[in-house]
């Protein structure tokens, strides 16, 4: 049975698919600006998104954090060790703005202690719906789901993923050996879509040079539930609070083998 946080989480999901749709479908009126970069794009419903989670947190759990991408909400909490709950409103807005590649998601996890307890990815244009419970599974429109068995890094799918000018320049001089090793190689621009996607087995890595706490908080335990290993760039373990940069999530038979082809600075 779900618990209280992840029902939480599923409810709020369904309360702004459509107008998360609505939005996309008719981006005629749509406000877009850009944030540090020409490409880092941010739109109302960005926006609208977070405000309505935060406003949803403060009365169904009054004294849980919330920490969110946008605005004075993308700061690390001084005392992480409580229940702090981690909004991404659309991952992948770049995606969500120019359409041609739909996929964007709403990604929400309640961690605790570092540790993500309760995660949900919502896939509106794909109609498809991630949640886990810690020790429970991870499930995607209530199908279970699992890792796939891929052994060998020259027959795996490996997702990689570009914020900006800097992770490119940093993964090009730290990880190219990713891209030159691998069977085949993505770049969807959405952490939330590659990771879910190691969790249903379609992918089996995926690695950022940097990435910040909301881009993988929720999709990090989905994919664990389903058998992912997740990790630091040199191996050590994924916590969400660690300040640390780099991410590395893999089907775990080819984790070795991507670690491997990373150079540490």
């Amino acid at each position: 049975m779900a618990s209280r946080d992840l029902k939480f989480i599923q409810d709020f999901l369904k309360r702004n698919w459509d107008y998360v749709l609505e939005k996309y479908r008719d981006k005629s009126r749509l406000t877009v600006t850009s944030k540090s970069e020409p490409a880092d794009l941010l739109t109302e419903v960005d926006l609208t998104i977070q405000k309505r989670f935060a406003d949803a947190v403060a009365e169904a759990f009054p004294g849980d954090l919330v920490v969110g991408e946008e605005g004075d909400l993308g700061k690390i909490p001084s005392n992480p060790r409580g229940r702090v709950w981690v909004i991404d409103p659309i991952d992948g807005t770049y995606n969500f703005v120019r359409g041609m590649n739909p996929l964007f998601g709403i990604s929400i996890a309640l961690v605790v202690d570092g540790l993500a307890r309760a995660a949900g990815v919502g896939f509106p244009v794909g109609g498809q719906v991630f949640l886990a419970d810690q020790g429970e599974g991870s499930f995607c429109n209530g199908r279970p789901l699992r890792v796939s068995d891929v052994q060998h890094l020259a027959e795996a799918c490996v997702e990689i993923d570009f914020s900006g000018l800097d992770d490119k320049k940093a993964f090009l001089s730290r990880a190219s050996n990713v891209i030159r090793q691998s069977g085949q190689i993505r770049c969807q621009g959405a952490a939330t879509g590659g990771i879910c996607q190691i969790a249903t087995g379609d992918v089996d890595g995926y690695i950022h040079m940097s990435l910040c706490p909301w881009d993988y908080a929720a999709a990090q335990l989905i994919a664990e539930e389903a058998g992912a290993m997740a990790t630091r760039l040199d191996g050590s373990p994924l916590r969400v609070f660690d300040g640390r940069e780099g991410v590395l999530i893999s089907n775990g038979a080819v984790h070795e083998a991507l670690l491997g082809c990373i150079t540490h600075s």
